[in-house]
């Protein structure tokens, strides 16, 4: 009897006795007494989750008593992947795999899964498409051989679409299908690009960002564990939206109103884009946060388990909504060192640097002269600094004032508290550092000193060009 029958036989028991779970035969040509890795994806992260140890004739079962989690799953061994196959439902979930060592690809093979069959022969098309498109596009020399080369690259995207389809067809609601859509690259008609290399790609870019959704479902939650959502909502909002917080609020409402079918998909989105956008260190990424807080956590379009979690973001987004970018920024009128009063609001100025501190934080100490510096060197195109001394030492913040010589931005103080400027300014740690317009809207908050020099550099250019 052959090695692969005793294996098909033995594989066939397990199956029966685990049929509510999962089995998965495994047999490797050239390798042996070697443990395998059944490892899981999730978002861009990865997850062992059962170990089967290959015995000397190449054989390994992984089998388990619950159902496996849809999505793409792999098999790695010595911390290399081998090969990637797809799990639909949590009921077909009994085959086995066959496949020789260093020609993974090559010869992969499934027995009693059509999908996955599926799956790796148009994995194999799509690589051999890519290493065929790529000595094509090497070959370009003259105008008829670019000609020629184009019609095979069409004939290439035409098979693509044909093989989708025929996925499509026999294997309708599979993950196989969202995979299989999401892997067919997404092309514009070459004859409606303009010939100009300026409109060619303000065309294409506009293109690419029009489609980018229409091949990548958002209705399908088993996504979430593959390798291929995360990194292209990544590159969309990297590469396709404008870094500006509008147009990426803009993104994230489309994002996750096409997410909206599947309760999973949106509060997966959500947090991932809550999560990336709360670690940016990017100005103005902070409107971004708070409008998820607000229009999908607090509003309850994404559901929140977590108490301390929904605490959290609430006294975040309490603590920093009203000093988001464009916001109009709250009126401070504060006492001078000489004693009278002077108002934020009557400072007739195209750029106001509006900067809090302590005179005995070791930071502040470090920070205030190189930002008093970045104020001296804009000073003369209009820029004027109003600047807060947040405790009631008089004494030490007149002693910090003649110290570093901050003498040309007014310094005021409020020991009173009577502008309730912590809440007002969301000054919560210093320095606190804004710059508003002449309409003493915020356009830049939560400045150092080498982040407002070049705010203030691009803001003072933009002035002159108006002039």
């Amino acid at each position: 009897m052959s090695r692969i029958l005793v294996f098909l036989i033995n594989f066939a028991v397990v199956t029966v006795l685990n049929a509510q779970g999962y089995t998965i035969g495994f047999s490797i040509k050239g390798e042996k007494n070697k443990d395998a890795l059944l490892v899981m994806h999730y978002g861009t992260n990865k997850y062992s989750i059962d170990t089967a140890t290959i015995d000397k004739k190449g054989n390994a079962v992984f089998t388990g008593n619950k159902p496996l989690v849809p999505g793409m799953y792999l098999i790695a061994i010595d911390g290399g992947q081998i090969l990637d196959f797809l799990i639909s439902d949590t009921v077909n979930q009994n085959f086995s795999i066959s496949i020789t060592k260093g020609k993974y690809l090559e010869t992969l093979s499934f027995i009693k899964s059509p999908e996955n069959e599926t799956f790796a022969d148009y994995s194999r098309f799509l690589i051999n498409r890519q290493k065929r498109e790529n000595e094509l596009s090497s070959k370009i020399s003259g105008v008829q051989s670019a000609v020629s080369i184009d019609e095979e690259i069409k004939l290439l995207e035409k098979q693509t679409e044909e093989k989708v389809a025929e996925i499509q067809s026999k294997f309708p609601g599979s993950l196989l299908e969202s995979v299989a859509t999401a892997m067919n690259p997404l092309h514009p008609d070459k004859n409606k690009v303009p010939k100009s290399a300026d409109s060619a790609r303000r065309y294409l870019y506009e293109f690419y960002k029009n489609h980018y959704w229409d091949r990548l479902t958002l209705q399908d939650k088993r996504m979430q564990n593959t390798p291929i959502l995360i990194p292209a909502v990544d590159n969309y909002f990297k590469n396709m939206i404008p870094q500006i917080p509008d147009s990426l609020i803009h993104a994230v409402d489309l994002v996750l109103s096409k997410a909206a079918g599947d309760t999973a998909m949106t509060r997966f989105l959500a947090a991932h884009l809550f999560n990336n956008y709360m670690a940016s260190k990017i100005m103005g990424m902070e409107n971004v946060v708070i409008h998820i807080i607000d229009n999908y956590y607090l509003s309850g379009k994404v559901s929140v388990k977590d108490e301390n979690f929904l605490k959290k973001i609430t006294e975040h987004a309490d603590k920093n909504r009203e000093t988001l970018i464009g916001k109009q920024a709250r009126d401070l009128k504060m006492e001078t060192i000489a004693g009278g009063a002077e108002s934020l609001y009557d400072i007739d100025a195209p750029y106001i640097l509006v900067c809090f501190y302590e005179a005995s934080c070791d930071h502040c100490r470090q920070e205030m002269p190189k930002i008093y510096k970045v104020f001296e060197d804009f000073k003369d195109s209009g820029l004027v600094g109003y600047c807060v001394y947040t405790h009631k030492d008089k004494n030490e913040w007149l002693k910090f004032v003649s110290e570093n010589q901050l003498t040309d931005w007014i310094n005021v103080w409020d020991p009173r508290n009577e502008n309730d400027f912590r809440v007002a300014y969301s000054v919560y740690s210093v320095p606190q550092v804004y710059v508003l317009d002449k309409n003493k809207k915020i356009v830049g908050r939560g400045l150092e000193n080498i982040s407002l020099a070049q705010l203030l550099k691009h803001l003072m250019k933009k002035l002159e060009a108006k002039q």
